[in-house]
């Protein structure tokens, strides 16, 4: 495990745009005793050598939802040197090791699942990675192809700025239904933790179980989020309510990826805290944030309310005085979502992919038809 969860730090010497995660944070996250989804969950680990020196990796996982979504499984935690031979070796155990425990397909990357990072960048490569999202090489699509994946879905990543002209329009009409309509905005009482956290949790699967792709998280697993996010941005969670009823909520989080990056992945050098030194100094720098969420049920208020909370992100960002919000990650087919991105004046930037293929073939077959979902009809609900 300690070369498993080290070979990152290794493979990513020659990509500058790469942030290095802070290491301790990584060994809490792969420690089942600190996540609760990795503990109600299946997962076999499998590390690739050369000799011994590591040179890629792969986790396979089967959640606790795994048996009731027609055996479907995910790969992640992939990492691997620019070698097709090294890749297939990883894909040929982590298949075996699916196929032994009757999983019909597999869907990937996820790290571990669709609640943290997932896909592969497929565009943007010139730009760091926002918090909370992944950063690979341009070779590991290629990689993937060579285990017999298929592409399945992208996801869509918005860069919006709090000043665009088009987005103040916006955020006059988000006024609108506060002042007329009886919406408020507010933000999440964190010392009522456990009832505010039930509450999110509640609107997030009302709001997303529609979606392509989606699992319901557990609640030890909402709560480890939650916390999670706290910690981040304490007031960066918004509820929209009328007359007291919730109808939706956003997450709107600093990015502390501009923070991290100068640490290099090490809270210390040398027995020196040189590098929690370095993130200290690097939150005064962060100059922009990412909306992780958005979503409002459907109903006869839900425009009003989606429109009261953008006009909330904007003003937050403005507060904070950042010059970016970026929006990520949007499904490439959830029109309910994107095509008020584009009228607010937002533009794509990255595009991430995710990928599929059935365990017990190799090649391409009709087993994949449960993952070609139709497209999202538009609504006034919009999920990001």
């Amino acid at each position: 495990m300690d070369d498993f969860i080290k070979l990152p730090y290794q493979l990513y010497r020659a990509y500058p745009h790469w942030v290095a995660p802070l290491e301790v944070e990584r060994r809490q996250f792969l420690n089942p005793r600190r996540n609760p989804y990795l503990r109600q969950s299946d997962v076999g680990y499998f590390l690739a050598r050369r000799g011994r020196t590591p040179v890629g990796r792969v986790a396979a996982i089967i959640g606790p939802d795994g048996p009731a979504r027609q055996r479907q499984g995910h790969v992640g935690f992939f990492e691997c040197t620019e070698d097709p031979a090294v890749a297939r070796a990883l894909w040929e155990q982590a298949v075996a090791w699916l196929r032994e425990r009757d999983v019909q397909s597999v869907t990937g990357p996820m790290n571990p699942n669709m609640h943290h990072e997932c896909g592969l960048l497929v565009d943007g490569f010139d730009d760091a990675p926002r918090i909370g999202m992944p950063y690979t090489p341009p070779y590991y699509p290629d990689l993937f192809a060579a285990g017999g994946f298929t592409p399945v879905k992208e996801l869509l990543s918005w860069r919006l700025s709090p000043t665009s002209p088009k987005l103040k329009r916006w955020a006059r009409y988000g006024d609108m239904p506060r002042r007329k309509g009886g919406l408020t905005v507010r933000a999440a009482n964190w010392r009522r933790f456990g009832s505010e956290s039930d509450l999110v949790r509640e609107l997030y699967h009302a709001c997303w179980q529609d979606n392509w792709g989606f699992a319901p998280a557990t609640d030890a697993e909402f709560t480890y989020l939650a916390r999670q996010i706290r910690l981040l941005a304490p007031t960066g969670v918004r509820i929209v309510e009328h007359e007291g009823t919730p109808l939706g909520f956003s997450v709107l989080l600093p990015d502390f990826n501009q923070a991290l990056a100068p640490a290099r992945g090490h809270l210390t050098r040398y027995g020196w805290p040189v590098g929690a030194w370095r993130v200290w100094r690097g939150r005064r720098a962060i100059t922009r944030g990412r909306l992780m969420a958005l979503g409002v049920r459907e109903g006869s208020r839900a425009q009003g309310a989606t429109l009261a909370l953008v006009a909330d992100v904007a003003a937050g960002a403005l507060m904070r005085g950042w010059n970016e919000i970026d929006v990520s990650w949007v499904l490439e087919d959830n029109q309910a979502a994107n095509k008020p991105l584009a009228a607010a004046g937002a533009t794509i930037h990255k595009r991430h992919r995710l990928y599929a293929r059935c365990v017990r073939h190799s090649q391409p077959c009709s087993c994949l038809a449960a993952h070609a979902r139709p497209a999202l009809e538009a609504t006034h609900a919009a999920q990001v």
